[in-house]
Order: structure tokens, then sequence, then C-alpha cells
């Protein structure tokens, strides 16, 4: 990860916590074996279908991918239209400003995450409307999704599904037990089901593709390509000065250590509060949790004022999307000690963002820090390494801002929007001219944003 001495230390070796390493013909930047599709003109305009069960205003990895996804291929001619559910006080049916239509279904809050809806009756719209699309691309296995697939297999549309979440680690992660765990690896089996039955199927990763192809029952599950997940370059970037965070909070200039993501015990949001009840008290650092999840009222009461750990800690809640890369902007380390992401969006934010980071060594964000050395590797279950990691960063501004200029620089190479959508423009292209046929054929993914010379 970096020429310190110390990351020796503090960095495991393997992207899931054992000893080894990636592999040097993995990682994370795609290959150039797809670098454009000669299925077709390039330029020909394409109507393509999103089928997710998250999407914005919600917080997390998915929805912001999607919609990401979604604004880039706006911007280069393409009709975009999202299906998803819909959450209180949300239009049944809108037009973003940049032109993404979204239809929603009625839902209702999912039991004990309220953040998140379960579709009610998501069928009739897209059987109506499967046909006018060139591309449906399925996002997640809930059932949205499963409308959507059975709705391009009715109209014979070609599908391209992504692999966005390990629901395997995620439930390794969160430690679920009892009558919810035949549920979870009921889901996990069909979440892998749903990309083994699509024309093209990808994952944001190395670490993810690897987890599909070794449970795939298909061709396309095993065939499965990388197509990084992308983020808004100009959007994240340092120096974002409004919101004032300093202001708001009522803050000095303390460096400041910034957990943003789910509040899950999969995401390690305690993990983050014990690492910090091991720094030193009597250096200067504040840090800072934002986000919701089952978790929230747990770590609001936890970090309450006139508490131990609300003496130096903020609880921020849910950070709105425009004000999230002052946020990040104006924070100095942001600490991921997740135990299941595929990716992980909010790490490419603040790598985007010009933040160090410490990163967990489990799944795709290890290999993204591997990658880009865009901060220290430590297995977040030993508390004390973490703090050691984040303590470092803090001591040494100079390491610091090296992985935060490496990390900034990764992002523009390999992992911006614009690559994302170019990366699956291609792979559209290639399934949408394929011949169709009477069922799903396997489509190498289009692995084609390449590394800068």
């Amino acid at each position: 990860m970096t020429d310190a001495p110390v990351a020796e230390e503090i960095a495991p070796t393997d992207s899931r916590g054992t000893p080894g390493g990636v592999s040097g013909t993995g990682g994370v930047a795609p290959s150039r074996d797809l670098e454009r599709s000669d299925a077709g003109p390039v330029g020909a305009r394409l109507e393509i279908a999103f089928f997710t069960d998250t999407f914005e205003p919600t917080h997390d990895g998915v929805a912001r991918v999607t919609a990401t996804l979604a604004s880039a291929l706006r911007r280069r001619g393409h009709g975009v239209t999202v299906f998803t559910v819909r959450s209180p006080g949300l239009p049944r049916r809108e037009v973003r400003p940049d032109g993404v239509r979204v239809h929603r279904s009625l839902s209702v809050a999912a039991p004990g995450y309220p953040e998140y809806r379960v579709a009610l009756g998501p069928w009739l719209l897209p059987f109506s409307r499967a046909r006018s699309f060139d591309v449906v691309h399925l996002h997640t296995p809930g059932l949205v999704g499963l409308a959507g697939w059975l709705a391009a297999r009715a109209w014979r549309r070609p599908t391209v599904a992504t692999y966005h979440t390990n629901l395997t680690d995620l439930l390794r992660g969160a430690g679920r037990r009892g009558p919810t765990d035949w549920f979870f690896r009921a889901w996990s089996r069909f979440s892998v089901d749903l990309c083994d039955l699509a024309d093209l199927a990808t994952a944001p990763t190395e670490s993810a593709r690897a987890s599909l192809k070794g449970a795939a029952r298909h061709e396309a599950g095993r065939r499965a390509r990388v197509v990084p997940n992308g983020v808004d370059t100009e959007r994240f970037r340092p120096g974002i000065a409004d919101p004032d965070w300093s202001r708001r909070l009522a803050l000095d200039d303390a460096p400041r250590i910034l957990f943003l993501g789910r509040l899950t015990h999969d995401k390690g949001v305690e993990r983050f509060l014990e690492a910090l009840g091991r720094l030193d008290r009597s250096r200067p650092w504040v840090g800072l949790v934002g986000g919701e999840g089952p978790l929230a009222a747990g770590v609001r009461e936890r970090l309450r004022p006139g508490t131990p750990d609300g003496a130096r800690v903020r609880f921020l809640g849910p950070v709105p999307e425009a004000e999230k890369p002052a946020l990040l902007g104006q924070s100095q380390v942001f600490v991921l000690p997740s135990l299941s992401d595929t990716s992980s969006v909010a790490l490419l934010e603040a790598m985007a963002s010009g933040l160090p980071a410490v990163v967990t060594t489990f799944g795709g964000p290890a290999e993204i820090a591997r990658e880009s050395s865009a901060g220290l590797l430590v297995d977040p279950r030993d508390p004390a390494r973490l703090a050691r990691a984040i303590a470092t960063l803090l001591e040494d501004p100079r390491l610091a801002r090296e992985h935060g200029a490496r990390g900034r620089d990764w992002v523009v190479a390999h992992a911006s929007a614009d690559r994302m959508a170019e990366a699956f423009l291609d792979g559209y292209r290639a399934v949408a001219l394929a011949p169709v046929t009477t069922r799903p054929v396997a489509v190498s993914s289009a692995e084609t944003a390449t590394r800068s010379s």
C-alpha cells in the first residue's frame, strides 16, 4: 500500500483477510480486450431500462451508482427509464432534471429496516413497456429486479445483470442467525441466479466477480467480467467549502475522522467507534458518523452529549447527497471497516475527494485500496490495529496527503462515471445486437475502461 514502514505492520495481505494477495492478473482496473464494441454503430441511440429495488433518495451504494450511471448515459444522448419502489412523498412517475424517467411501484417498509421498501405488485407497467427498450439492466435481486427479468424474457429483450451485493458476505458480516438465516441464503442464491440467467453478467470488482463465478451454475455467471463502479469526479473533488461543516457543527480545526455509510453490523460503525475509543484523547481530533440504518438509534444514544463517546464523536444522521462532497472534502481521514462490500461507492467518493482512507481487508474495497494506494489496509475486526492506522494518518500529514492524491488520481483514471458509462454502453450494444434466442445467452461483459499509460 505505501512505502512507509508502518504500512507493512498495519496492512494484512488478502482481500478476504487471509494470507495471500489479490492476483496481479485480476484487480479492479479492467483489461483492454473489449475496448470498443464492433457489434454496431457506436453512436446509435439506445433505450435502456433499469430495474432496481433501491434508488435515490435512498442512501446506499446501489442507489447512488444507478443514479450516476443513468445520468451519465443521458449525457451521451441515450434514453433511460428507471423502475423502482415508491417511498412516501415521492411521485409515482417523474422526469428528473437530467432527463431520466422514473416509474415507482407501490411499496411497504421492509421489516426491521424502514429505510428500504418492498415493492407490491411491480408487474403491470414493466410488462406493458418492456418491448420498447433495447436493453434491460437488472441491478437488484428483489421483486422489482424479478419483474424486470420476467418482462424482458416475455418480450425477448436482452438483459444485463450486475452483481452489486454479495449477500452471503452480508449475512456473515451482519452475524445473523436463526429464522432470518434461511431467508438470506435463499436470497443470495436468487441473486446469483439472476446474473446467471442474464445475457451479460457484470461485477464491480474482481473480488465480486470471483464470488459470483464460484456460486454460478450457468455460463453467464461463470463468464462475468469486471465493470467498475464510477463516481462523478466533478462533484466529488478536494476543496469544496460549501456548506461549511465547521460552522454547522461548531467545530475547531481539529482533524476529522469520518465514517459515512449504512449503520449496520456488516458496515462496521461499531468497529469504527471502538477504534476511536482507543485513540489518544490528549491529541486533537473529532469523529463524525453519518448515515442511517437499523443501528441508528443505538449509535445516536451512544453519542449523545454528556456520554464518554459523545465528547469526541458527533452523530450526523443521514447526510443529504448535495452536502456530502463538502463533508468529505472537509474531513481528514475516511474509515471503511466493512466486512461485506463488493466495491464501496462511499470509498470511491472519499478517494475522489482526495481523502486518505483506512480500508478493510475484506472484499472489493481491499482490492481498490491495493490498486490505488489510497490509504492503509487493516483487518477491521482488530480495533487496536484499526486505531493505530487512523493515528498513523493523523500524525503524518505528508503520508496522508500522498495517499489522498493517489486515490484521487486513480478514481479519475479508472472509476469515473464517464468510464463506467462507456463500459456499460459497449456491453449494451453487444447484447442488443446479438441474435435473439428463446433463453438467455452468456455474453462476456464490457470490460472496457483501460488503465492510463
